[in-house]
């Protein structure tokens, strides 16, 4: 099994590469999405993409969905001051995520044990100067990004190994109040899972938003994670995704997580797990368009911790990620997954 599971990781990281060196150029937009959601996952510097064993797989890769064969909720919150935009301490920025997943199974027989997901990602900036061309001061105004999500996930099988293929399809829109200022546009994702034993293997690929005059990168992602079983208490798992996206160089996120499990057991409630995270999310692993300098000046290192209870027959999972990196304005978040 273990000359099996070097053989796979070697045979995906080549996959990768030759992925990646046949990503084209292109513009941006729709950037508000590289912010991530779910503290797990940022936590775990957004080495997720093997993973996505939460309702937030609607955004690292939909195909986890079906990992999850319970009604869930999943809300993430953010608090903080953001540090990204010096001297314009008056702008406000807040971002939100809320999902909710169904399994079919629970309602009929006929779609297998396919999960369906809905999600809404809100990013906005109150307080934002507006001036005319002679940079004179008129009113503030808002901007606020928003993204709908309607996915599924798909267990093509589960036994000693597991296969799960999953997508999404985004509706994605952008407003400046004040000023009349908006448009909108669609975009998917695709994505996939592999299990053997300990071992995960996920892909993603996202087509890329055209909205107005501004174009998304296409990007892929490819991710591999190992749990590996310290004792009967302890577990570790390490996650790496690699990240390319057009016009940008090859970027890697590196994850792990340390969990304690079964910690306390009574008559209708328990502590499954306390877990310690740890990432560097967003380190350019080449020179592509010699801008990788740049990237490497604002990569993320984040530090989380999470409890999972059981509550009678539910399930409940807090996250708490701190973040650094300019990418995110906030650098506090808390997650709350809630399955039933």
């Amino acid at each position: 099994m273990t000359r099996i599971k070097i053989k796979l990781l070697l045979v995906s990281l080549l996959f990768c590469l030759i992925l990646a060196d046949n990503i084209y150029a292109g513009t941006d937009a729709a950037a508000f999405l590289k912010k991530s959601v779910g503290a797990k996952a940022i936590a775990m510097g957004g080495a997720f993409t093997s993973i996505a064993d939460d309702t937030t797989a609607i955004y690292w890769n939909p195909a986890g969905l079906a990992k999850t064969q319970m009604y869930s909720v999943s809300a993430m919150g953010a608090t903080g001051a953001s540090d990204k935009y010096p001297g314009l301490k008056d702008i406000v920025p807040s971002h939100q995520f809320l999902a909710v997943s169904v399994p079919l199974s629970k309602a009929t027989d006929i779609f297998g044990k396919t999960v369906i997901g809905v999600g809404y990602i809100s990013s906005t900036m109150d307080n934002v100067q507006n001036t005319d061309s002679q940079l004179t001061y008129r009113k503030t105004m808002s901007h606020t990004d928003n993204a709908y999500y309607l996915s599924a996930g798909v267990p093509v099988w589960d036994s000693d190994s597991s296969l799960y293929v999953g997508a999404s399809l985004k509706f994605i829109s952008y407003e400046f109040s004040n000023i009349g200022v908006s448009d909108s546009g669609m975009d998917v994702d695709a994505g996939i899972i592999y299990a053997i034993d300990t071992l995960s293997f996920g892909a993603l690929i996202q087509k890329g938003v055209e909205i107005g005059d501004d174009e998304a990168p296409m990007t892929t992602k490819f991710g591999v994670s190992n749990k590996f079983s310290l004792s009967e208490k302890f577990q570790l798992t390490g996650a790496l995704d690699l990240v390319q996206r057009q016009q940008e160089p090859l970027l890697a996120n590196v994850g792990a997580e340390f969990g304690v499990k079964d910690l306390l057991n009574m008559d209708g409630f328990g502590i499954d797990g306390i877990f310690l995270r740890a990432g560097v999310e967003g380190y350019a692993i080449e020179n592509r368009y010699d801008i990788s300098s740049d990237f490497n000046e604002t990569v993320g290192y984040n530090f989380g911790l999470g409890v999972n209870f059981i509550i009678s027959n539910t399930y409940l999972q807090l996250d708490l990620a701190v973040c650094s990196g300019n990418i995110f304005e906030q650098n506090t978040k808390f997650t709350v997954n809630f399955y039933f």
